[in-house]
């Protein structure tokens, strides 16, 4: 537990402090986040082939990755498996998956492109600024409460759509605007407040 109380009591950790992060790679919560990448291209087969494949298997492996995504980070913790390399991957994979598809589906006409924009520019901006400060400084952000919420009110806009399920799509599609927005400006807080305080060593 207490890597667990250290991991989430800075806002941001160095990459070598190994008492947050260890050296692992096979982990549960790693295998767990390889599976959601190597998954999503049959999830994008599915949806363009609606058709064809009808609802089912779309809805079938889309929850299994809005649950996995819950699992990983979950048994990270509990399991005290948390690593460098997930603490990588983990948010590069959910960023790459929920942009896929929303942008597949905002295609077939069941997510307006601008909220999916709004989406797709908040996400390059957190990837390129936090590669930027991982590359020069070897920090990693630690994950936001309001980008977990996001995440999670964007995989059931998607179920939604997919499912066609209107009323929870346009419920859920403002929510996780406004998550999407927030977490941005506190992920924006945080990088700026590290810049900060490296301009000042």
């Amino acid at each position: 537990m207490g890597k667990i109380r250290d991991y989430f009591s800075q806002s941001y950790h160095n990459t070598n402090d190994r008492t947050v992060y260890s050296d692992r790679i096979l982990t549960i919560p790693n295998l767990l986040t390889i599976s959601r990448l190597f998954g999503l291209p049959f999830l994008l087969w599915f949806i363009l082939d609606m058709e064809e494949f009808g609802p089912i298997p779309a809805l079938v492996l889309g929850s299994y990755m809005i649950i996995s995504d819950s699992l990983d980070g979950i048994l990270a913790k509990v399991l005290n498996q948390i690593s460098l390399v997930g603490a990588i991957m983990d948010p590069v994979v959910d960023k790459i998956t929920v942009n896929a598809v929303a942008v597949s589906l905002a295609f077939h006409g069941w997510l307006p492109f601008w909220a999916v924009i709004i989406l797709a520019f908040r996400d390059i901006v957190i990837l390129v600024v936090g590669l930027r400060i991982f590359i020069n400084h070897g920090i990693l952000i630690t994950p936001i409460i309001w980008a977990r919420a996001s995440t999670l009110f964007w995989g059931g806009v998607l179920i939604a759509a997919i499912a066609q399920i209107h009323l929870a799509k346009w419920i859920l599609l403002p929510i996780a605007v406004v998550l999407t927005i927030v977490a941005g400006i506190m992920y924006y807080r945080r990088y700026k407040d590290l810049m900060k305080m490296k301009s000042w060593e």
